[in-house]
């Protein structure tokens, strides 16, 4: 009878700890089962050829790259040989293919591994074509016009078009152009930057919707500096009284920031007498005789080139 007893309240025990367990192991569990579902795949995958080069990029959010340790990106020349990229590392975004030969198909696509190992579904397939590219631009030059800067460049062969890339930092260029469109001339628009020099490439490209880009054309900069006025013209004097009124026709160009007037010293030459934003000017000095002025316009650095009217003659009142 004591056994009996023993035994029952033994079992009572073992069940009732079982039950208050049970809660704690599902949470413990929930986690485990997770690090065995798939990560999702990378997203957007695409590619550019560019010289000797397949640049292939890619698309995963930063937010669960700790849920996984890298990427497998697999290529094949045609059917399902899938040849395995192994990339260990959760931060990088693109792979840069230097095994290829121009004229042959190569398909890629990815996929994420967790940290268990497990991949993810297969990205989409993408093709790349490479194709021979053209040979680099040369001739590259610029010309400020009144409201935009001007690229001009000699073309690489027929059937060329063409990517700009600018960049603030000499050497450094992104992947992404400047242009939507792949240009079809030899000539390209862009805003001045005003403030800090702008350095600029082209590369030639061929192919269809591929990117078979080209080597970069030698890089040009353009700096603030750069952007000189022309003199302004039509400047013309009216003596009234003991002033001379000063006007000329306005200089054009956005990035003209007004105008300085000069006025000659004997021999000292011309020393300047005043500023003003708008193309006029008076000189309140009671005049001598004769009188000599220079006036040039103002670019965001350099002033341009003056304007010079001489023989201004001061008619005294009898």
């Amino acid at each position: 009878m004591f056994i009996y007893r023993s035994v029952s309240t033994i079992a009572c025990c073992l069940l009732l700890a079982a039950t208050l367990l049970l809660p704690s192991c599902g949470k413990k569990g929930d986690p485990t089962l997770k690090s065995y579902e798939k990560p999702a795949p990378p997203s957007h995958l695409s590619a550019i050829h560019r010289e000797s080069e397949i640049i292939i990029f890619w698309e995963f959010p930063r937010d669960r790259e700790q849920a996984i340790q890298g990427f497998w990106l697999m290529k094949s020349t045609g059917g399902a040989d899938f040849k395995k990229i192994v990339i260990p590392d959760n931060s990088v975004r693109s792979f840069t293919d230097s095994d290829f030969e121009p004229g042959t198909k190569y398909r890629y696509k990815i996929v994420s591994l967790n940290l268990k190992g497990i991949a993810s579904n297969d990205s989409y397939i993408i093709e790349v074509h490479p194709v021979t590219v053209p040979p680099s631009p040369d001739n590259l030059r610029f010309r400020i016009m009144e409201d935009s800067v001007l690229l001009e460049w000699h073309g690489a062969g027929e059937g060329t078009l063409f990517n700009i890339y600018r960049s603030s930092i000499k050497g450094t260029y992104g992947l992404q152009p400047l242009n939507d469109k792949s240009i079809t001339g030899n000539i390209f628009k862009d805003y001045i930057n005003l403030r800090n020099p702008v350095y600029y490439v082209i590369r030639g490209i061929r192919g269809g919707h591929e990117r078979n880009e080209g080597p970069p054309s030698e890089e040009i900069m353009i700096h603030p500096a750069d952007i000189v006025p022309a003199a302004p013209s039509g400047l013309r004097a009216v003596v009234s009284g003991e002033q001379v009124f000063l006007v000329w026709d306005e200089v054009p160009g956005i990035w003209v920031t007004g105008y300085r007037v000069y006025r000659e010293a004997g021999t000292d030459g011309y020393r300047l007498i005043g500023e003003t934003a708008t193309p006029a000017f008076t000189d309140r000095e009671p005049p001598v005789i004769k009188r000599a002025y220079r006036v040039t316009a103002l670019g965001p650095v350099s002033e341009g080139p003056p304007a010079e009217i001489r023989d201004v003659v001061f008619v005294p009142y009898r």
